[in-house]
């Protein structure tokens, strides 16, 4: 299941969490208004029950929501797709290309 990250301190309780030392956290900036976050969404909700959920973390931020964890990542096109492992960004990958993301996400997640 993802799930939706709407302040910074949200957001650090997910990354800074025991549970989720050394496992990469993913987390996808949207807007209800884009298209392509849209298309892309059920393909990362099926990810999370299915072939990552023991090793990735799949966190959903609405930009038009949580202004600040925008911000603070600099997100300035959706979606844009964070990697995190252990505290600190390891990707960035903007666009919604399923493809691409699915590899990034299994290259990064073991």
């Amino acid at each position: 299941m993802v799930h939706a990250i709407t302040t910074l301190e949200e957001l650090r309780s997910e990354t800074e969490h025991e549970k989720n030392k050394n496992k990469l956290i993913v987390i996808d900036f949207f807007a209800t208004w884009c298209g392509p976050c849209v298309r892309i969404a059920p393909k990362i909700e099926e990810w999370s029950t299915g072939d990552f959920k023991d090793n990735v973390v799949f966190l959903k931020c609405d930009v038009d929501q949580a202004e600040a964890v925008s911000q603070e990542y600099n997100i300035e096109a959706m979606p844009t797709f964070v990697f995190i492992k252990n505290g600190k960004e390891v990707h960035r990958l903007v666009g919604a290309n399923v493809d691409q993301l699915k590899a990034d996400i299994d290259s990064r997640s073991k």
